[in-house]
């Protein structure tokens, strides 16, 4: 599915399913500011990411950068890294647990001084439509982000809550 283009200025509401080229095509290239810097720290960290986890199965992307803001400050994203590589990693070196948390938990900007505001979702592999009951703190996780992403800020709350624009979902290294 190729990303769609701008609708009033957002993303259309839905998820949409994209390669990083993809996204990168549509979104970033040619555009005016600081988009491609802040696009190449955002590949810089996806990349760090993929060498302390072994792979990424996919991001989702949104906020500002994905809109027709002119000069966004960062990116906003969540990656979706496999739980058991994600506490494998963690557990291994205490850089790697800096970093991963650092990336988790929305301080990677603070503290790398990089231009995203990035969170991890623990992706828990579960066969079937019944998940297993430990995938419950996943599943709840899974919507609160796509909930999230769903909404545009306004200063009527009732607004500000109701799904009105999407975001992508990239995939990195795919889902097995």
């Amino acid at each position: 599915m190729t990303p769609p283009q701008l609708v009033d200025g957002q993303i259309p509401l839905g998820r949409w399913v994209c390669t990083v080229e993809e996204a990168e095509s549509t979104y970033v290239t040619g555009q005016p500011g600081e988009r491609q810097a802040i696009w190449a720290e955002w590949q810089q960290l996806t990349g760090a990411l993929r060498q302390l986890v072994g792979e990424v199965p996919a991001c989702w992307l949104s906020g500002s950068f994905f809109s027709a803001k002119p000069d966004p400050a960062d990116i906003d994203c969540v990656y979706l890294v496999d739980a058991v590589k994600f506490q494998n990693a963690a557990a291994s070196d205490p850089r790697a647990l800096a970093l991963l948390s650092a990336a988790a938990t929305g301080q990677i900007k603070d503290i790398y001084g990089v231009r995203i505001d990035s969170y991890i979702l623990q992706w828990m592999p579960t066969p079937g439509p019944d998940p297993e009951p430990e995938a419950r703190q996943y599943r709840e996780a899974r919507g609160y982000w796509d909930d999230l992403w769903s909404r545009i800020r306004d200063a009527d709350p009732r607004l500000g809550s109701i799904p009105r624009r999407g975001y992508l979902e990239v995939i990195i290294d795919g889902y097995r």
